[in-house]
């Protein structure tokens, strides 16, 4: 395996921390603030961010109304539109059932590049991979986890347009996109600020008697800061080099990622079921992945 494939590897599982935190950060963050103004606190903050960073390095957003089609797109269907449908819906759905539910991007994100993208074609390996993440999803939260389906419909459907978003958002990019990472983080993270700034308003949102404290104003800033700005800057970057399906297998290793800070940081045990289900994830995400022996990957130009 080639540097430049474990860079990639090493970024694509940075990416898949970041997410991994972000469910816990956002029911600690819905207890005292509205959806719409948590999505709106957190994106303010990445589109700072990101917009620094552009302008620190002598760029600038396009002039051309075409590529402002892009951000307009990209924003809204890959930020603020999945972040506020899975905000809304973790106000009623607890995070093991959000984790099954959001292992179904990858299976949508599968079918739309198998018809829209030439170069990735279904085929058995990455369709087995796949099923496979799901199947080790379902393992790793227990089917007790299941016992609130279909119980809070709104919530859940939610969560389940969010992975759709998800899953256009990135078959878009993968497909029509060719501007500069950075570039095209900055411009949809402005675009998706806007529009959920003027969504808040006009849904009535009282920004003047908005009292945070410590914890929801934590949460903005932690959302803000790792998994808005940088986790954009990683999207962005690792969606053209590794492909639309590679990179939606990211949502089977946000629950791993979970298991494993609930170990470290929550000192909590790790069980043979969350072993077992480790093993069967990272072995389809592996499988979904790559494309065997001699076989070069198109998205990347390299042997893997």
């Amino acid at each position: 395996m080639h540097k430049t494939t474990l860079f990639h590897l090493s970024l694509w599982l940075l990416l898949a921390a970041m997410w991994s935190s972000s469910y816990v950060v956002i029911k600690i963050g819905v207890a005292s603030l509205e959806p719409a103004l948590l999505v709106f606190g957190r994106m303010l903050v990445g589109s700072l961010i990101i917009f620094s960073a552009l302008k620190m390095r002598d760029l600038s957003l396009s002039k051309d109304p075409a590529d402002w089609i892009f951000y307009a797109v990209t924003g809204l269907l890959g930020s603020a539109l999945p972040f506020l449908l899975i905000t809304y819906g973790e106000q009623s759905v607890d995070s093991a059932l959000t984790s099954i539910l959001m292992g179904t991007s990858p299976m949508v994100t599968l079918l739309l590049a198998a018809w829209l993208v030439p170069e990735e074609a279904l085929t058995l390996r990455t369709t087995l991979g796949v099923l496979g993440g799901l199947t080790g999803v379902a393992i790793l939260v227990g089917p007790e986890a299941l016992s609130g389906l279909g119980v809070q419909v709104t919530g859940q459907f939610a969560i389940l347009a969010a992975t759709a978003s998800y899953a256009i958002s990135t078959v878009y990019i993968r497909k029509y996109v060719k501007r500069p990472p950075l570039e095209m983080a900055a411009g949809s993270m402005i675009v998706g600020t806007v529009t959920i700034g003027i969504y808040a308003v006009a849904t009535g949102t009282d920004f003047s008697v908005i009292e945070l404290t410590g914890s929801s104003l934590g949460a903005v800033v932690y959302l803000g800061v790792i998994s808005t700005a940088c986790a954009n800057l990683i999207y962005f970057y690792l969606v053209p080099k590794i492909g639309a399906n590679r990179m939606s297998q990211v949502n089977f290793a946000v629950p791993v990622g979970g298991a494993i800070l609930s170990v470290v940081l929550l000192g909590e045990a790790m069980t043979s079921q969350r072993f077992i289900a480790l093993l069967v994830i990272i072995g389809s995400v592996y499988l979904g992945t790559t494309k065997g022996r001699g076989r070069v990957a198109e998205q990347t130009g390299e042997t893997v």
